[in-house]
């Protein structure tokens, strides 16, 4: 299993804009592809430092599905005026998550 992490940090005041939208966009953007597991966006509390997280079951799921990161790092990167970090990591273990993140 394969995580995609994007992570940006912002003073902007379009970051509640830009979390509504992972919110909406992320699951229909993603849960088509057959190997999506799961997403996590992550907010600071007090805001402005966001982490998008997807989990994919293998590498061709990381592949096929960056076109579609790579536009909503690109669109983030726009709206706030500072590049996007984007990382891919393997997933060593997963405790208390669903069975579907779990490769169940």
């Amino acid at each position: 299993m394969l995580a995609r992490v994007l992570t940006f940090y912002s003073e902007s005041a379009k970051i509640p804009d830009l979390v509504q939208s992972l919110r909406s966009e992320l699951p229909a953007a993603y849960e088509s592809l057959p190997s999506f597991r799961g997403a996590l966006v992550l907010e600071k509390t007090g805001g402005n430092h966001i982490i998008a997280l997807t989990v994919w079951e293998n590498e061709e799921g990381v592949n096929e599905s960056a076109p579609v990161a790579d536009a909503f790092a690109d669109r983030i990167s726009e709206e706030i005026g500072h590049a996007v970090s984007r990382n891919i990591y393997s997933v060593i273990e997963t405790i208390g998550f669903e069975p579907h993140l779990r490769g169940e």
